[in-house]
């Protein structure tokens, strides 16, 4: 099984280990971002730059999965839960915090 992959970051104290790779590293090694997350390889949206190292370390891992037949499953979306009665409005007092309730006695 392959083992768990990290990019390298330079920053102002040198290098260390970044949280996930850049979309430019995967592209320059040939795969695309979903491709990269059902591989398990971590991705972070946020960073821009490219290191050689890094794409090496992507394409070794890759090649290694392949081999292997490692293939992870999509993450999955986490759905909000349904809102509560009240909010809904399907309650009285719901009703009349949204403004779903006629008010009586403002005129015709």
């Amino acid at each position: 099984m392959p083992r768990v992959i990290t990019p390298i970051v330079y920053g102002k104290g040198g290098p260390r280990e970044g949280k996930g790779f850049s979309r430019g590293e995967l592209e320059e090694a040939g795969i695309s971002m979903g491709e990269a997350l059902r591989l398990g390889i971590p991705v972070d949206k946020r960073r821009s730059t490219k290191y050689e190292e890094n794409v090496e370390r992507i394409r070794a891992y890759v090649e290694e999965a392949r081999k292997a037949g490692i293939s992870f499953q999509r993450p999955r979306i986490e759905v909000k839960p349904k809102r509560g009665r009240v909010y809904r409005g399907l309650t009285s007092a719901g009703k009349k915090m949204r403004g779903l309730r006629k008010i009586r006695g403002l005129g015709k």
